[in-house]
Order: structure tokens, then C-alpha cells, then sequence
């Protein structure tokens, strides 16, 4: 079943930062710690590109999808249409500072119900790595939230 003829609601978390702010990094740590929770990975796919990757887990009777490019609104599009396609309940995608997404999620809203937020990222060298591993905890801490 097309999942937004059932109305089902698909809620979407953008990690928004600079370029090479480590948003795919992010991601990846996010799909590692659901993988260690116990998620099962039901699609994985690696762009030609080095690095970033669009996967759909299943944990805790939720579908969750990570689709880490985010140069353009047409990969936050792509992103959107893969959580959509693949009926995902949770979408977590990124978008690069300054690129202007809002319209293309308020296109997709109009057609498909659904909630977002994004999460500011700095670009600070010298503290990516808890920066990443930071931003990680908050999404698992809000994809828990949505879980239970």
C-alpha cells in the first residue's frame, strides 16, 4: 500500500550544516548505533561519490531511513521520495547551510502528511568528532522519543 494514501505520517529530521560540517559522518554513526540496538537493515545503497549513502532500517516495528547527500533540494527531493516509496516512518536527511529546502518540504506536505525539524551544525575542526558523536545521540535520543 502507497503509504500516503493511508495517510500515514512520515517524520522528517534534517541535519543541517556547512559543507564537509561531517553531516554524512553523522549519519553514519546513526546507522551503526541502530545496527548495534538491534535494527535490521532491509536497504543499503552507496553513491558514486565517496562517502555518502541512502539505507532504510527496520527497529522496533518502525522504518527508518538515512539518506545522507544534501548538496541540493534535488537530493533533499530524492530523500524525501525514497522515505515515501519505501514507507518509512522516520527520514532522516541532511542539507547543506544555505540552501533554500523549506519550499520543497512544504510541496511534499502538501501531498503527504508530515513533521520536521532540523538540527544546526557547526563546522569546528577541532571538535568534529564529539560534535558528530553528539549529533548522533540526539537523533537516536529523538527516534527513541518517537518509538516509545
Amino acid at each position: 500500500m502507497n503509504p500516503a494514501a493511508s495517510g500515514k505520517t512520515m517524520k522528517i529530521y534534517l541535519i543541517y550544516g556547512e559543507r564537509d560540517s561531517g553531516k554524512t559522518n553523522t549519519c553514519a554513526k546513526i546507522l551503526k548505533s541502530l545496527i548495534a540496538l538491534g535494527a535490521s537493515v532491509n536497504f543499503y545503497e552507496t553513491f558514486k561519490w565517496e562517502g555518502d549513502f541512502k539505507t532504510v532500517t527496520a527497529f522496533q516495528g518502525k522504518t527508518i531511513g538515512i539518506y545522507s547527500p544534501g548538496d541540493s533540494k534535488a537530493q533533499l527531493q530524492a530523500a524525501i521520495n525514497m522515505g515515501k516509496n519505501k514507507g518509512c516512518d522516520i527520514l532522516i536527511a541532511t542539507i547543506r547551510k544555505n540552501i533554500a529546502y523549506k519550499d520543497v518540504l512544504e510541496k511534499c506536505a502538501a501531498r503527504y502528511p508530515q513533521e520536521w525539524m532540523y538540527i544546526e551544525k557547526g563546522n569546528n575542526e577541532n571538535e568534529m568528532e564529539r560534535i558528530e558523536t553528539r549529533m548522533a545521540l540526539e537523533m537516536l535520543n529523538k527516534i527513541y522519543t518517537e518509538i516509545f
